[in-house]
């Protein structure tokens, strides 16, 4: 995760994506009303940013924490950005799970709203 992440930071969006399964399902909890809940595979991934990075000047993703959870892991999150056409800053602060299998992430679930509620979803609470 922090090698996708730091790779997506720096705009290489194919290194970014090379840390992902080709079939990963991609949810996002908080998604733009003209983008899909869930995507799967690292093409409709490679779209969906796409959109983000056109909509979005400087986007960048700020990790505060990792936290393993088994085979997942809870990111929390502090994206950066400043809208393209509005000028408006962004600052938000949400917590993602990416879960794994051999090494590549499987399915990613963004936009929980808390770090609790993220490790809730993933059956740890604190």
């Amino acid at each position: 995760m922090r090698c996708s992440n730091e790779a997506f930071n720096r705009g290489d969006v194919e290194a970014a994506l090379s840390y992902l399964h080709p079939n990963i399902e991609w949810r996002d909890l908080q998604h733009a009303p003209d983008t899909p809940e869930v995507v799967r595979g690292a093409a409709a991934i490679r779209e969906v940013w796409e959109g983000w990075l056109d909509a979005r000047v400087g986007l960048r993703a700020e990790v505060l924490e990792f936290i393993d959870a088994g085979g997942a892991v809870v990111v929390v999150t502090r994206w950066h950005a400043q809208g393209t056409a509005s000028g408006i800053e962004v600052n938000q602060t949400s917590a993602e799970v990416y879960e794994f299998e051999e090494g590549l992430v499987v399915r990613a679930t963004l936009g929980y709203r808390s770090r609790d509620d993220a490790l809730k979803a993933v059956g740890l609470e604190e």
